[in-house]
């Protein structure tokens, strides 16, 4: 039951972390979010929510869920190598798209080879999966793989 849990609160956490960055660039008027208006930056969240929900809960059940256990299991209950392990699982789908848009560009020679502003924009989106990662592998973290190694911590109801 806790391992299913952890599966729905690290699917949730990728959206929220989308809405705080989101919501925070609007709110330092950063870029695109300080031209906009809020239903406009509003819009952008659920979209972006809504897309990354279904990629974060294929990515848990894949490789986060199993490689948070093989973790665990080595003896690795600290939160930074889980930490770390979300980042890397939440960018590398990032990285890999942009890595075959960019290498098929090249390889057709649709374009010119990738300038500075793909390569940021790249960028961007790997870091913006990190994001999720970080959020998703935390909230994964602290319902499952703490709640467990931790002595007297409340794992069921008390009656």
């Amino acid at each position: 039951m806790r391992i299913a849990l952890g599966v729905i609160a690290a699917t949730c956490a990728t959206p929220l972390a989308i809405a705080a960055i989101f919501g925070a660039l609007y709110f330092f008027q950063v870029g695109w979010f300080g031209e906009r208006g809020w239903p406009l930056v509003q819009d952008s969240i659920l979209l972006y929510a809504a897309f990354s929900a279904p990629v974060a809960f294929f990515l848990i059940v894949a490789a986060g869920g199993p490689l948070a256990h093989r973790l665990a299991h080595l003896g690795h209950t600290g939160f930074r190598r889980h930490a770390m392990a979300g980042i890397i699982l939440g960018s590398t789908p990032f990285l890999l798209f942009d890595g075959y848009v960019m290498g098929t560009n090249l390889v057709l020679d649709v374009r010119p080879a990738p300038d500075m502003d793909t390569v940021k924009m790249a960028l961007r989106w790997a870091a913006l999966g990190a994001w999720c990662g970080l959020w998703s592998a935390g909230a994964y973290w602290l319902i499952v793989i703490r709640s467990s190694s931790v002595p007297n911590f409340p794992t069921s109801p008390v009656r």
